[in-house]
């Protein structure tokens, strides 16, 4: 019964690291996009009222 309970622990311990690389992976991905569409908001805000954005 030990032996199946380490086992099961391990198994879970092996997961739980998966899934934290995972969500950091995930976490990094958001703000880059996040950082992309600030950048892209801030420029439009300085654009001339009746300006043509070139992004389309």
């Amino acid at each position: 019964m030990r032996l199946v309970a380490c086992i099961l622990l391990l198994i879970l311990a092996g997961c739980q690291k998966d899934f934290d690389s995972q969500y950091a992976e995930t976490e990094r991905k958001v703000k880059a996009a996040e950082a992309k569409i600030d950048a892209e908001m801030a420029k439009e805000a300085k654009r001339e009222p009746g300006e043509v954005s070139k992004s389309n």
